[in-house]
């Protein structure tokens, strides 16, 4: 994850392009907020492009000073030439700064991310997660358990702020998942990404964007990321995770355009889990709340199951209601996400399409949504899914009782 360039970026052609040209012009803005859905490569961007910033190689460069020699060398080794300021465009990969970064160990690359766990363990936790990211280039980031990011780093981080740089000319400061934060901590961190001074840019990702506060949207360059094509995710899992075509071919169909949910299903058996969660869906469609009350709680064994099981349930069946839109619009087989299922089931998609409307399966896909954010809530696992489920099979649980279009929680 840590060591890939911005002219690698997959399927992110566009944005590598405007990356690239802020590199190579060398005038970066004070803070950037990467968006878009999950596992995209926001986070892989981002690395990216701090990485290329502290390039020893690129404009405005730090100039590193010849080592000196010192006469012949015991061991026999040869001193290494400086690096040499170019006009580069990203990072080149050879010099010091990006040996460095590569290991994510380089002093003026900050990086904080989501922790689960006893804040006694958080420095072990962070480590374990560092070396994970070294050696697994496949690496994904998954919150099993509520996750944040804890407020000693961000303070350790403002401490920080306040002395020079250590080795290059500027700092990069990497959030990953900023919406993982407390208001306090978006609070303090608000002056110093408004006026980083012109040592310090900021990077914060976020596939939540409604969770971000608008005072830090406001101070962020937005860089959106759109969802990754069906093919391209093909055959990087073909040419990087070894996966057999057929295979490959079913992930990326599975993954709804998210990388990272096709890496995290490659370990399991993934037409399985769509088959059991879509199996949930039809006593939800039929309105038998006692059936769909026992699969709920079957399916998050009484709510022992993590927050990734559920999310990954809800997100099969955001596929489904996808592939029921097109079908609704009389697209053929071949572009639905699910286009696997037997002629059988296919024709009752085509069917229940026939019988509503594009309003009514943007209304049960916003249900979707809003379970997807309970989830990383304090919420009973089993009673949010049968709420869920119920509403997106049809039924009106609730209606009238809140605002229909409520505003964001951070929209202030």
């Amino acid at each position: 994850m840590a060591q890939v360039a911005l002219s690698e970026l997959l399927g992110q052609d566009d944005i590598s392009t405007f990356l690239r040209g802020i590199v190579a012009r060398g005038r970066y803005g004070n803070a950037y907020l990467f968006h878009g859905p999950a596992g995209v490569g926001k986070g892989t961007a981002a690395l990216a492009f701090a990485r290329a910033a502290l390039c020893d190689r690129v404009a405005g460069a730090a100039p590193v000073s010849a080592p000196v020699d010192d006469g012949p060398s015991l061991f026999g080794e040869a001193l290494a030439p400086p690096a040499v300021a170019t006009e580069g465009d990203d990072a080149c990969g050879e010099c010091s700064a990006c040996r460095k970064t590569a290991q994510l160990i380089h002093p003026d690359l900050k990086f904080l991310f989501p922790l689960s766990g006893e804040e006694k363990m958080l420095n072990e936790t962070v480590a374990d997660t560092m070396q994970a990211m070294r050696e697994d280039p496949l690496f994904t980031f998954q919150y099993e358990k509520a996750a944040s990011i804890r407020l000693g780093a961000t303070r350790e981080l403002q401490r920080e702020l306040a002395f020079r740089t250590y080795e290059a000319s500027r700092r990069v400061v990497v959030i990953r998942d900023c919406d993982r934060m407390r208001e306090d901590q978006y609070s303090s961190l608000l002056k110093s990404i408004e006026e980083p001074g012109a040592s310090t840019i900021w990077v914060l990702t976020t596939s939540r964007l409604a969770r971000v506060p608008s005072t830090i949207r406001s101070r962020c360059q937005r860089v959106r990321f759109a969802p990754l094509a069906e093919n391209r995710i093909r055959e990087f899992l073909m040419e990087h995770a070894e996966i057999e075509e057929k295979s490959a071919r079913m992930l990326a169909a599975l993954s709804g355009g998210s990388l990272a949910r096709a890496l995290v299903l490659r370990g399991e058996d993934p037409v399985a889990l769509r088959n059991q969660a879509l199996a949930m869906l039809e006593p939800a469609l039929r309105g038998d709340m006692k059936t769909l009350w026992a699969a709920t709680q079957a399916a998050s064994r009484f709510g022992k199951n993590g927050r990734e099981s559920l999310r990954r349930t809800i997100e099969f069946q955001q596929l489904w209601l996808r592939d029921l839109l097109r079908a609704h619009y009389g697209a053929p087989r071949e572009m639905l996400v699910n286009r696997d299922l037997d002629s059988g089931t296919l024709n009752v998609l085509r069917k229940t399409a026939a019988l509503i409307d594009a309003t009514e399966v943007r209304r049960r896909l916003m249900v979707l949504e809003e379970a997807l954010r309970a989830i990383d809530g304090n919420v009973s696992a089993d009673l949010a899914l049968f709420s869920t489920l119920a509403r997106a099979g049809g039924q009106r649980l609730g209606e009238g009782a809140w605002p229909a279009h409520s505003t964001a929680r951070w929209d202030y």
